[in-house]
């Protein structure tokens, strides 16, 4: 069975520096796909390039991390100033307890992935900041909007780690996968990169490729130019651009017969 890899860069549109690095990544590397945050800072400029380069785009959901939200207050997830909460940490709680206004998080979403797609761009696929449409609520908000908007994918991340988190999201994505067959929605064979997140080096991703099967495989990426003084993510941004345009890693995944794709090429 042919190996696929779908490698799919995070944070679109959030800053410059990570929009430009994944366009360098794209041009010049094994990116294939990137997943755009519509209220990020730099949305409005990104779409230019976005459109100039061709590349595979999706949704990156966000209602957490310190975003604005773009369709008005969501009581239980914003803070005094109107921001959504910063840490998944503070948001998985209220979601679980229900202690959020689900109708206005819907709302919200929707009006994320209708921003995108009125930019004139093709929405291949759906997933989240911090993977909260992992969680039940979410997911069933996500899978309703995929179905309304016509998405066929929505990413299933896995873990590859036995600890408590890993379990956690394995045990999350169990759900996730149950209610995707449901809905004859799509999601790939396998997932990479939950344990590598903002710090892929050459190493991790030679491991990555070696552990690949037959099938669809995303990879979650995160290549950029240093966004540290906005974001203290510890991420390594210009860390993961090198390793994802390095012409070994290129090379290397040539010879093991590997071929790269993305959302919109899969039917």
């Amino acid at each position: 069975m042919t190996k696929s890899l779908i490698v799919n860069a995070d944070d679109f549109g959030l800053c410059k520096e990570i929009t430009t690095g994944i366009i360098q990544a794209f041009r010049q590397g094994i990116v294939t796909a990137t997943s755009v945050v519509v209220n990020g800072a730099y949305f409005k400029e990104s779409i230019k390039l976005l459109k100039d380069s061709g590349i595979d785009a999706g949704i990156h959901l966000t209602f957490t991390g310190g975003e604005r939200p773009v369709s008005g207050s969501i009581p239980g997830l914003v803070d005094d100033n109107g921001f959504f909460l910063k840490s998944y940490r503070q948001v998985i709680p209220r979601i679980l307890l229900g202690r959020f206004d689900r109708a206005a998080l819907e709302k919200e979403l929707s009006v994320q992935i209708s921003m995108l797609k009125d930019s004139g761009i093709g929405v291949s696929h759906i997933d989240s900041h911090q993977h909260l449409h992992l969680l039940p609520v979410i997911r069933n908000m996500v899978m309703r909007l995929a179905q309304g908007f016509k998405i066929p994918w929505i990413r299933v991340p896995r873990s590859r780690t036995i600890n408590a988190k890993g379990l956690g999201i394995n045990m999350l994505a169990s759900g996730l996968i149950k209610g995707l067959k449901e809905q004859k929605l799509s999601f790939t064979d396998a997932f990479s990169g939950f344990e590598q997140g903002g710090h892929l080096d050459e190493t991790s991703l030679l491991r990555v490729l070696a552990q690949l099967r037959g099938g669809i495989t995303e990879l979650m990426v995160h290549p950029g130019y240093d966004a540290s003084a906005s974001y203290d993510w510890g991420y390594v941004w210009e860390g993961e651009l090198r390793t994802l345009t390095s012409d070994s890693i290129k090379d290397l995944i040539k010879s093991m017969g590997i071929t790269l794709t993305n959302f919109k090429e899969i039917k």
